[in-house]
């Protein structure tokens, strides 16, 4: 039988969609169609997840308990639902998942010590809501869940109130089957092993270092074997200390991912980072890193003293872990990524990821926060660290801004526009562009991407400047607006003879399977181009000619 209405669908498919959706929501939708409906909502099979954002799933609660896997809550029903698992536990066999926000201890250890009973609970996500310091008695009753494999743990932040986890380091009958643990607390890096005693089986952790480390010397070392992925926001721990505490842990690392937060610039000292990983992490297959440097008026800045060009060796290319630098607010980001392929890469050659280094400008005038800090003030920051050799402006710049940053960026290939701003956005003024002009003319950048092309000015700009660059890419909405750039870019580079431009692309949301014949028809009924090929990769179309 053809499936034509919903209705043909399998209780199986019907389960399988159900998942996906809030109890209330579900019940809502289908519970009033008809009989069949009825009765798959209210069958065993039906597994429901309830999300006491919807006022109405609380009724559902007491109606529909042997069915509920997953319970959402949050805020001042915390404990009215807490309360009702608890006095109906019998109820809830076939509960999985709780996730509770702004709960009070006290309520907590006498619901998790029931928790323990019930024979498929296995994830637990809380927001503890306190005061006190010393959360040993919360951690304890959850080690006590025999089946647990999930835990989330977050303390709410009551100013600088640091964590105290008075635990004695686990005994082999205390260890757990907690396989992913993800802490966000102010504990001391000692309560953190003391922990992670008790989690031996653990495959994922993430933790916060917002505590400064105090002796190191005095953690035992713990071996975490089944460990492959490792998150931390740094705070308080200086590269010297990271070192010793990942050496302390014995780890086989897959994935490896760092927020850093730290002051200490060693953190951006890529030949020690090729040394620690090549001893420490010989296995990890992933490396992702975020150092974060802030700039402000009443402090200076640290600086990086090392060798510039370091996260461009062969230790680095060979993995395809590529370094990148983006300034955001106050602050700049460097970090290291995998590789992903770019519009610019087309065609390039394999030794392309040599420079494969770039910088993200969101923030073109930082001096409107800062008052003495400016644009190149982050850009010199970066310049002790590695050249840059692809620039995305990812704001509104004017075209005097633009000049300025490009002249202190000499190695710029490649260039990304967001939206310019003109003096007048009907036309440009030969004084605004001229300095521009000549930049490009001494060849500053092969390759040039405009995502917003959408005034007059902005056209004129891309007439004059095109034909100084190998390479020109647009964001497009539609097809009307590939034939029109086609058309006009096309018809200007065939009037210059002395154009570079060899190469034009275009990114659009989604491309229809006659896309490369609909240009080729462009090009050829107005016999733009002799010899050319179009290739699509992805969301780009590529138009190349000799």
């Amino acid at each position: 039988m053809s499936i034509t209405t919903i209705e043909h669908f399998s209780n199986e498919i019907f389960y399988e969609i159900f998942e996906y959706y809030n109890a209330y929501v579900i019940f809502n939708g289908f519970s009033n169609l008809n009989n069949r409906f009825q009765l798959l909502l209210n069958s065993s099979s039906t597994r429901l997840k309830l999300d006491d954002n919807y006022l109405e799933s609380k009724e559902l609660l007491y109606d529909l308990r042997h069915q509920i896997i997953s319970i959402h809550s949050f805020g001042e029903y915390t404990t009215k639902i807490m309360s009702t698992i608890k006095s109906n536990l019998s109820l809830f066999q076939s509960f999985q998942s709780l996730i509770l926000y702004s709960v009070k201890p006290d309520i907590l250890s006498s619901l998790i010590h029931q928790l323990s009973s019930l024979p498929t609970f296995y994830s637990l996500t809380i927001d503890v809501g306190t005061e006190e310091q010393d959360h040993a008695n919360i951690y304890q009753s959850i080690f006590n869940l025999p089946k647990l494999k999930y835990l989330k743990y977050r303390t709410c932040d009551y100013g600088d109130i640091d964590i105290v986890i008075s635990l004695p380091t686990a005994t082999d009958q205390q260890k757990t089957s907690i396989e992913y643990f993800i802490m966000s607390q102010r504990s001391s890096m000692k309560d953190l092993f003391t922990l992670l005693s008790y989690t031996p089986n653990v495959r994922y952790l993430k933790f916060l270092n917002f505590i400064a480390i105090d002796n190191l010397n005095t953690i035992e070392p713990i071996k975490l074997i089944n460990l492959t992925k490792l998150s931390m926001i740094i705070c308080q721990m200086t590269f010297d200390e990271f070192e010793i505490v990942i050496k302390k842990m014995g780890l086989n690392l897959k994935i490896l991912s760092l927020n850093i937060r730290h002051e200490d610039m060693a953190y951006l000292n890529a030949k020690r980072w090729v040394d620690f990983l090549q001893e420490n992490l010989s296995q990890l297959e992933k490396f992702y890193f975020i150092k974060m440097v802030y700039f402000s008026d009443d402090y200076e800045t640290r600086m990086y003293l090392g060798e510039q060009n370091e996260f461009s060796s062969t230790f680095w290319i060979e993995r395809r872990w590529i370094f990148k630098v983006e300034n955001e607010g106050d602050s700049l980001i460097y970090s290291i990524q995998p590789y992903k392929k770019k519009w610019f890469e087309y065609d390039s050659e394999s030794n392309q990821l040599l420079k494969s280094v770039e910088l993200e400008i969101a923030n073109v005038s930082p001096e409107r926060s800062l008052k003495s800090i400016s644009i190149s003030d982050h850009i010199y920051h970066a310049l002790t660290i590695t050249q840059i050799y692809h620039l995305q402006i990812s704001t509104t710049i004017s075209l005097e801004n633009l000049y300025k940053i490009l002249l202190l960026l000499p190695d710029i290939e490649t260039l990304s526009l967001f939206r310019l701003l003109f003096t007048n956005p009907t036309s440009i003024i030969d004084e605004e562009l001229q300095p521009l002009y000549l930049l490009f003319h001494e060849k500053h950048c092969q390759k040039l991407s405009f995502s917003d092309v959408y005034q007059m000015a902005d056209v004129h700009f891309l007439m004059l400047i095109c034909f100084h660059v190998n390479h020109l890419h647009l964001h497009c909405n539609d097809y009307n607006h590939v034939e029109s750039f086609v058309e006009l870019i096309l018809s200007h580079v065939r009037s210059r003879k002395d154009s570079k431009l060899r190469l034009l692309s275009f990114t659009m949301l989604k491309f229809a399977n006659d896309m490369i014949e609909f240009l080729t028809k462009i090009i050829k009924e107005n016999k733009l181009l002799n010899d050319f090929i179009i290739e699509q990769v992805n969301n780009d179309v590529y138009i190349k000619w000799t």
